[in-house]
């Protein structure tokens, strides 16, 4: 009997700890739920990256960092979901559709990281960021340029990072530098017409009256050809000649689609007949309003086509 009675009493003192190592188990399960998991333990990773493509609701963002002294792109396909938090810098709720390409932000992910390149994961919040240099009411702001700047590079790559985004409101363009992460020391910079946000292409020759955007230097030209460029010059007039170190060849007078302070594009076509040599030179220039004396001449040296230079009688 004193047997049985013990033997119960065992059976009694397993059955309850078993009860609560079941217990244990449960409540370890709870806390480490995805919910509690995506609300308690949201990891910040990009400290002021900017959104680079978007794909429905997965987001790439990337930053330019230096990881031990070396450049390096951090990138993240972040998915954007509804436990997402999406604010502006003053905490209030943005519309996943409301955040453009180009946008600056911080950002946080929440549960498993897979570890790609770029990393895959769930975006946990997204700060969108204060912009340190604000645009005048009459310029795009960072986000655009930087969107028109990416849009304006083309070709397959694994990321590419703002590495530089400042405006120069006097020249009035926004000066953009990317950076690939297969070229992580080769930036390339862009300079978008802060008003237009159109590309600024690079100019042949440039100073700082006059951007030249074609011809090139030292290429052949004519009998016609066209001038393309960009001008800050006083109510939006200026002169041009052409000549081949004897004669004028050509010569007229242009405007500008805008004046001084602003940069207005400018195009149009010279032509000639001969030239009594190969090497030509374009020139740019305007009169002053003061004494009407010749300022800011800007040179682009040109080649006359074999056939448009005259036979030399000796």
């Amino acid at each position: 009997m004193r047997k049985q009675q013990w033997f119960l009493y065992l059976a009694l003192i397993c059955s309850a700890l078993l009860l609560a190592s079941c217990g244990q188990r449960s409540n370890s399960g709870d806390i480490t739920s995805p919910v509690t998991e995506q609300e308690t333990k949201a990891v910040k990773v990009i400290d002021k990256g900017n959104i680079i493509h978007k794909e429905g609701n997965r987001w790439l963002i990337t930053a330019y960092v230096e990881k031990n002294g070396d450049p390096y792109i951090d990138a993240y396909w972040f998915t954007v979901n509804e436990q997402t938090v999406l604010q502006n810098s003053g905490g209030q709720d943005v519309q996943p559709e409301k955040v453009a390409i180009g946008t600056q932000v911080e950002a946080w992910h929440s549960g498993a990281v897979q570890e790609s390149y770029p990393a895959q994961t769930t975006a946990a919040k997204l700060i969108m960021q204060d912009i340190s240099q604000e645009a005048p009411a009459d310029m795009i702001g960072q986000a655009d340029a930087v969107q028109a700047a990416l849009q304006s590079q083309s070709g397959a790559t694994s990321a590419k990072a703002v590495k530089l985004a400042s405006l120069d409101e006097e020249n009035g363009y926004w000066n953009i530098e990317l950076v690939r992460h297969e070229t992580i020391n080769q930036s390339v910079a862009i300079k978008i017409d802060a008003r237009s946000g159109q590309i600024i292409p690079a100019p042949v020759a440039e100073n700082d009256a006059f951007r030249v955007f074609s011809p090139q230097s030292g290429t052949e030209a004519g009998p016609t050809f066209t001038v393309e460029g960009e001008a800050r010059v006083f109510e939006a007039a200026f002169s041009w000649t052409l000549e081949d170190g004897h004669t004028i060849l050509a010569e007229g007078h242009e405007m500008a689609e805008a004046g001084a302070p602003e940069w207005g594009r400018f195009r149009f076509d010279v032509s000639y007949d001969k030239a009594s040599q190969s090497n030509l030179m374009l020139i740019l220039f305007i009169h002053s309003p003061k004494d009407g004396s010749v300022e800011h001449e800007l040179i682009i040296p040109l080649k006359a086509p074999q056939d448009r230079v005259k036979a030399t009688v000796e």
